[in-house]
């Protein structure tokens, strides 16, 4: 099972036998090799650390927010601890209860709570920083990069994956069920599909291509399991397996008069991938083990909500007029957003005003048009280092294209249309995956820009390395040094470099450090919600209340930190069973939104119209916002009592007043 998890990683060849060795040098010969190769990768553990402490940093600096919908993947995490074996995300049979258990897991050792619920998404996270390592590898692979530039690139890519755009690093934090394990086994799947086409051309034998495509076979079905947003990887793995085989096809009969042996040899080699694919099927139907299970017991409606892309929403005007909306709001904010780090939970973000430019989009954005502009030039004048620059982003290229192409055309990006580009936000976690390809922009141009044609040894996979226009063969000869160097041009471009470096991540730390402490994980679409929710829970203990009507952006959040020892929850909740039990109650609290200047809100003026006893308190959450407790001793206020029922429209899932 672990070699199969390991699609992407290097076969070791069989060891030669030795009869001058002992088992036990052998295996201490061994270890002191894996010793020194871990002491090789030591800017990687140097990353990992540094993504380690920036995440921590933000949880403990933004302790103890926490909204909803990630309070309710903290409820199930609890409720396994409780016995249950959910297989989905509450309400949502299409994402699935991974990252529900592994909470389990970190609860079961500390106790539930808001900061070990950020702890665990930080060591999740942790593995995307770990997969861009190992996917930069199989890139600089691809690219034939010498030992000093394959290093630079690795440590850049890898440290940039460390100190994400803000917006990026936030979601990664977030426990909104599957976003982050998604992402993992995108980036997973691309580093494995890399591999897999790498050694295939390389003549891997057949043994080794099964175990290889019984990884990505795993990984597909897991992802399918975890969240539909796999899509974007599953495009991009076609689109590559059909470039790698249309690159090698044309290479059978061009080799046909070369001889039968070399013609042979080809064909053995495409043959031994094809006879090879399957056992990618059996892993394909264990990863998606748990989906299949719940779709013979719910009629399958899993996989039919996937095959029917969801509940799409309705927009006036021609699909046409709609998408151009949706490829303009994505092309102007929400793709800008994600690149640059900005957060429209921020104080200052506004309609007009949504403080999209920022000096990581300015730099990552260069980076890109570099790369798009190295792929389309490469083909027409195939330079060395615009072949190079080409074979680095080719695959995150591709990627973000797939990404782009899939959003914008998906029915559910037409919620963009109306939230506009401000403090609402509806879709951009759905394009936050963009952020696993991102590193190898930039890392790609400063490498190419330190060491220019120098970075290459020419010595490629081969897997993307057609030929010239101009010619089969053609190769272009490298510049040459001048015999008296000048000292400061030599030193200009690492200087300026080093710089512009300095200037991406200190303006990454900057924006870590002045995030607002209270709105950054908080929804968009609650941010007057409270942040700390330890007066309003102690002040319901005092007056005995153990359950409550409130919106979910209120009620998830005091439900999961005390452990479902006070049950707040909406009418109609997700989880249908709580909002039973607490209608059904002999007696329940309101907890309502309102404004700071309202001195009798609608509730008040109908409690007073029905001479009803009651107590109120008031909690402030932001400044202009308090969050009134309501408690009648003598009565339940019931939601469809037309009396009260204008008055409590907020506890659907509303946050207005």
């Amino acid at each position: 099972m672990a070699r199969m998890l390991s699609a992407g990683s290097e076969i070791a060849p069989a060891p030669q036998q030795t009869w001058s060795r002992s088992p036990g040098q052998q295996t201490l010969t061994r270890l002191q090799e894996k010793g020194r190769s871990l002491a090789r990768n030591w800017p990687l553990w140097l990353c990992l650390a540094l993504a380690l402490a920036v995440r921590l940093f933000l949880a403990i600096r933004h302790n103890p927010v926490i909204e909803g919908d990630e309070a309710l993947t903290g409820i199930q995490a609890e409720n396994i601890l409780r016995g249950e074996w959910p297989i989905y995300y509450y309400g949502q049979a299409y994402m699935g209860s991974l990252e529900a258990y592994i909470l389990a897991l970190f609860f079961a050792v500390a106790g539930p709570s808001v900061l070990v619920l950020r702890i665990a998404m930080s060591c999740t996270s942790l593995l995307l920083v770990w997969l861009t390592w190992r996917c930069g590898e199989a890139l600089a692979c691809e690219a034939g990069l010498r030992a000093g530039p394959r290093r630079l690139f690795l440590i850049v890519a890898t440290a940039i994956a460390a100190l994400p755009p803000l917006y990026d690093a936030v979601l990664e934090l977030r426990s909104y069920g599957g976003y982050t394990e998604a992402m993992i086994v995108m980036l997973w799947l691309l580093w494995a599909t890399l591999r897999l086409t790498q050694r295939w051309h390389q003549g891997a034998s057949r043994r080794e291509l099964a175990w290889r495509w019984a990884g990505i076979g795993l990984l597909v079905g897991l992802g399918l399991w975890i969240d539909p947003l796999i899509a974007y990887a599953l495009a991009t793995m076609a689109l590559w397996l059909a470039g790698f085989l249309w690159q090698e096809w044309p290479r059978q009969h061009k080799q046909s008069g070369e001889g039968g042996q070399s013609k042979s040899s080809q064909w053995t080699r495409l043959k031994a991938g094809f006879f090879a694919a399957p056992a990618a099927l059996p892993s394909l139907l264990l990863g998606l083990g748990p989906a299949l299970i719940y779709g013979a017991q719910h009629s399958w409606e899993n996989f039919l909500y996937m095959l029917h892309g969801g509940h799409p929403i309705a927009a006036p005007g021609s699909r046409l007029h709609i998408l151009r909306e949706v490829v303009t709001f994505y092309a102007r904010c929400i793709a800008p957003r994600v690149i640059g780090g900005t957060l429209p939970t921020e104080p200052y973000v506004t309609q007009n005003h949504p403080a999209i430019l920022t000096p990581g989009l300015v730099i990552n954005g260069l980076a890109m048009m570099l790369a798009a502009g190295a792929l389309l030039l490469s083909w027409i004048w195939p330079r060395p280092i615009l072949l190079c620059l080409r074979r680095l982003t080719v695959l995150p290229l591709l990627f973000a294209l797939c990404l782009t192409l899939i959003y914008c055309l998906d029915p559910l990006a037409v919620a963009s249309v109306y939230s506009g580009c401000g403090p609402w936000d509806l879709t951009g976690r759905y394009v936050v995956p963009l952020v696993i390809v991102l590193p190898f922009f930039l890392a790609a141009a400063v490498t190419l820009c330190w060491y220019g044609s120098a970075a290459t040894d020419g010595e490629t996979s081969a897997v993307w390395s057609a030929p010239s226009p101009a010619g089969q063969g053609t190769t272009w000869p490298r510049p040459k040094p001048s015999k008296q160097p000048v000292v400061w041009r030599s030193l200009l471009r690492p200087t300026l470099l080093v710089l512009l470096l300095l200037c991406y991540f200190s303006t990454q730390f900057s924006a870590y450090a002045m995030a607002n402490t209270h709105n950054t994980f908080e929804t968009s679409g609650c941010v007057q919600a409270p942040g700390d929710y330890t007066p309003i829970i102690t002040y319901l203990r005092q007056q005995h209340i153990s359950y409550a009507l409130a919106t979910a952006w209120v009620g998830n959040p005091i439900t999961f930190v005390t452990n479902q020892q006070i049950l707040v929850t909406e009418p109609r909740a997700r989880v249908p069973a709580y909002s039973q039990k607490v209608l059904h109650a002999a007696h329940y609290a309101l907890l309502l939104l309102v404004h700071q200047d309202q001195s009798t809100p609608a509730i008040v003026q109908a409690l007073q119209h029905k001479h009803w006893r009651y107590t109120l308190k008031r909690f402030p959450t932001m400044p202009g916002w308090e969050l009134m407790v309501v408690i009648t001793p003598d009565h339940n206020i019931s939601p469809a009592d037309p009396a009260f029922r204008p008055a409590l429209t907020q506890i659907y899932n509303r946050c207005d007043a």
